[in-house]
């Protein structure tokens, strides 16, 4: 599993470079500047709950009174049959690892809201479907180191691109004249992965179940979660590449 995380990584760091360079390799009379400024980012409205806010806070309840915006009371319980989502409330903020981008940062900050819909399916035999889709959208700020690529200095506008890649619907990028850096707005689209993005989600694998956390193996993303009669809720725990997400998605049995 390492192996195959260390040559997404090296994939993606040598796409991102690559567009990055080519991008630098236009005409310098291109105009790639962009009036820019700190861009906000509104609410989403969650099916069966409402979900409001701006920078990546988020108020609403699911079923039964459930405050979907707080975290799962972990307790764990039988996952087994196939739920459909009936509402969510998740909300990203910190520090998101752009480490492998082939950026001249490590970090960069992401806000936003995330919304899931469809259904999700465990099998008897540690299988699973996913029919989810999370949709929302993001504002990453970048510091100015993140422009430093190979030597050179590129421009926001050329972020674009290799952000895009990276599992965003639609990246832009404007300058951010009181930090030097970029303002990026994402959007997400994303079929699979269960509330979390971007990443690369799998629409089928394996899972696993230990104590009150559920692990997506194809993904290695981790869950925590509780089974409470009819009704499956989850929070993700962040892992990987993506920022912190607090809130829970609710799930009732098919």
């Amino acid at each position: 599993m390492n192996h195959r995380r260390n040559l997404v990584a090296l994939s993606l760091n040598t796409l991102v470079i690559g567009l990055l360079l080519a991008g630098c390799s236009a005409s310098d009379s291109e105009d790639d500047s962009s009036a820019g400024g700190d861009t906000g980012v509104g609410g989403s409205t969650g099916v069966g709950g409402d979900a409001t806010g701006a920078g990546g806070t988020a108020t609403g309840t699911g079923g039964a009174g459930t405050d979907l915006c707080a975290n799962v009371t972990a307790c764990g319980g039988d996952v087994v049959g196939t739920w459909n989502v009936t509402g969510s409330c998740l909300a990203v903020s910190g520090d998101m690892d752009v480490s492998s981008f082939g950026l001249g940062c490590p970090t960069v900050t992401a806000t936003g809201t995330l919304t899931v819909t469809g259904s999700w399916t465990a099998n008897g035999d540690g299988t699973y479907a996913d029919n989810t889709t999370t949709s929302g959208t993001e504002t990453l700020e970048l510091p100015t180191t993140c422009l430093d690529v190979s030597g050179t200095h590129t421009t926001c506008s050329r972020i674009s691109a290799p952000l895009s890649s990276v599992g965003f619907a639609t990246v832009d990028c404007v300058d951010n004249a009181a930090t030097a850096g970029c303002t990026c707005t994402c959007t997400i689209d994303q079929a699979g992965g269960l509330g979390v993005s971007p990443m690369y989600p799998s629409a089928s694998g394996t899972y696993t179940t230990a104590g009150s956390t559920l692990t997506i193996t194809a993904g290695e993303q981790e869950y925590s979660y509780c089974v409470e009669g009819t009704t499956l809720t989850v929070t993700p725990v962040s892992v990987g590449t993506t920022a912190t997400i607090t809130g829970s998605v609710e799930l009732q049995r098919q």
